[in-house]
């Protein structure tokens, strides 16, 4: 099964305000007024390379025990 990635072109004058805007650039959902950050994919790529090794599962099933489920 391939994955789809969604893609959205901006316009000229979107794209303009790019360069004159502080970054990341905020962008709003009219539909929900939910706000998402825009990014360069390098920007992206190089935080999801240093989060990588944060996100790691439970390798033992027997640490179970170890996680806190009162917090």
């Amino acid at each position: 099964m391939t994955q789809t990635i969604a893609t959205i072109e901006l316009s000229l004058s979107q794209a303009g305000l790019l360069d004159t805007q502080p970054q990341p650039a905020v962008v709003r959902d009219p539909r929900t007024g939910q706000e998402y950050l825009l990014i360069r994919r390098e920007v992206y790529e190089q935080l999801r390379a240093f989060i990588k090794p944060f996100s790691r599962n439970w390798d033992n099933p027997e640490d179970d025990d170890l996680i806190r489920n009162d917090v």
